[in-house]
């Protein structure tokens, strides 16, 4: 490079005052003023290479900077002096000096190196920024980290993803997106913008946010180009491994710079979607801690605890025939019926610990109650046995069926057995793949038909009973031998589902 010593530092200088910027407006338009200061030329200019080969940054000598679009053409000279700024071997943008007589090959010397030293400058800002941007991720994901294992779940947990992501992307609106019941994605929870999407159903057909759903891949949009959306969104998966548990979307007004970083956003909503899933296992796990010990409780009071009630009540009323005191004997009558009201008491409680803690009737509890309803047409308490996870692998629409047939089952032996003993047994095997039902009694058993020595009287009910199970791809079995009871066997599979995150 040619020229005297003086003009070479202060090159020198300007070149090393390129790191002094923090943002790149400011970089660039300090450019742009030490290349016409240094080659003496009123007018500069620096064309940045955006979709269309825009000029996004102008610059006059006067100080006064402008923002506008068009060709770098239409800067309005004949006659200038141009050197390309590279950034990762890639053009950048193009600085251009105007407004000089005469451009020598020194000034495109100093231009060509001011250009390289921009270019250097870019890629080191550019690098800056990245690595702030990561840390300002990696904080909020480590905020939202603490904060679930800190005991924040269900929905408040949704809430502060959406809203540390909102904050973090400097966006004026966030979403999460999850699948309800039947796969369908809705608008689980939003924070900012003007308007209530929350509980809103996605359309399946060309969104955004069941695309992303179901590649599991990130997707950035420009203003304009996804519907409903007016300014630039981002769209990232919530994953937990192989799966995808929802969407999180984060937009930013009109006129707003878009989203280079998915990366990121995908990095936290990853993070985050983990934590949720942990904290909501972890969630799971206690509640079902606090279910079993419930039901460890209610097992121990109807084997142990009525039981011996029960024991005590027989006793108490053998001895009512022995005593030829009356008022002994009522006495002992009047403690008879304290038994019996304690044992319903209890058996009040067992129902209470039976129901989830949610309030709703759990099928437990309406077994329960079904058996308890037939006691008092009875006489007698029947002896019940549930075994198996009945409230959570037996479907819904399977439970009314289940139901309606152990009451009709005892009601038959209500009407027609004269039994002293009746005992339930409603079960789900190891495997989860058979619901059972089964009542017995002591009763008188059916009377067989003349005609059909193999089937007994009473079939319509049986029949009503059969048809049920067949609904569900099982069957019915009867077991009655005439003067020794009858044993009912209802019993149909089980499909498993896996379960869906919410």
């Amino acid at each position: 490079m040619g020229g005297n010593v003086s003009t070479e530092q202060r090159v020198l200088d300007v070149v090393l005052s390129f790191a002094d910027d923090d943002t790149l407006p400011e970089l660039l338009r300090h450019v742009v003023e030490a290349a016409c200061d240094l080659i003496e030329a009123p007018y500069g200019a620096l064309a940045v290479i955006g979709g269309h080969r825009e000029l996004l940054e102008f610059t006059r000598t006067d100080g006064q900077a402008h923002i506008t679009s068009g060709d770098p053409r239409s800067i309005g000279v004949a006659d200038f002096l141009g050197a390309p700024v590279m950034v990762h071997d890639e053009t950048f943008g193009n600085l251009f000096l105007a407004g000089k007589p005469e451009f020598t090959d020194r000034d495109g010397d100093i231009l060509t190196a001011l250009a390289t030293a921009a270019g250097s400058a870019i890629e080191h800002l550019n690098r800056y920024e990245q690595t702030r941007k990561r840390e300002v991720w990696l904080r909020a994901a480590a905020e939202v980290t603490t904060k679930l294992l800190m005991g924040t779940n269900g929905r408040e947990a949704l809430y502060l993803v959406a809203k540390t992501a909102r904050r973090t992307a400097d966006a004026n609106f966030a979403a999460v997106v999850l699948p309800d019941h039947n796969g369908n994605l809705v608008i689980e929870v939003t924070d900012g913008g003007s308007y209530d999407a929350e509980g809103m159903r996605v359309p399946r057909e060309g969104t955004v946010s069941y695309r992303v759903y179901e590649s599991g891949q990130a997707e950035c949009h420009e203003e304009g180009k996804v519907p409903s959306v007016p300014g630039p969104c981002a769209v990232v998966p919530l994953t937990v491994g192989d799966r995808t548990l929802g969407v999180l979307i984060v937009a930013r007004p009109k006129g707003e710079p878009t989203f280079d970083d998915p990366e990121l956003i995908e990095a936290f909503a990853s993070q985050a979607a983990l934590v949720l899933e942990f904290t909501r296992a972890q969630g799971d796990t206690e509640r079902l801690a606090v279910l079993e010990e419930r039901d460890r409780i209610a097992r121990d009071l109807h084997d142990l605890v009525i039981q011996r009630l029960f024991g005590l009540g027989l006793g108490l009323q053998g001895l009512t025939g022995t005593s030829g005191r009356p008022e002994l004997t009522e006495r002992i009558s009047g403690f008879v019926r304290e038994v019996d009201q304690t044992i319903r008491e209890i058996r009040r409680t067992i129902f209470s610990l039976q129901e989830p803690p949610s309030g709703g009737a759990s099928l437990r509890g309406q077994l329960l109650n079904a058996v308890h309803e037939s006691a008092r047409l009875l006489g007698f308490e029947p002896d019940v046995s549930l075994e198996g996870p009945l409230d959570t692998v037996v479907p819904d629409q399977l439970r009314p069926d289940l139901l309606a047939t152990l009451r009709e089952a005892l009601t038959n032996v209500v009407r027609h057995a004269r039994a002293r003993h009746v005992a339930v047994a409603v079960s789900v095997n190891r495997t989860m793949t058979r619901l059972e039902l089964v009542v017995k009694d002591d009763g008188r058993g059916l009377p067989l038909t003349d005609d059909c020595p193999g089937m007994p009287h009473h079939a319509g009910g049986l029949a009503n009973m059969a048809a049920r199970a067949r609904r569900h791809h099982g069957d019915c079995a009867v077991d009655s031998i005439p003067g020794a009871g009858v044993s009912i066997t209802w019993f149909v599979p089980l499909v498993l589902q896996e379960a869906r995150w919410r």
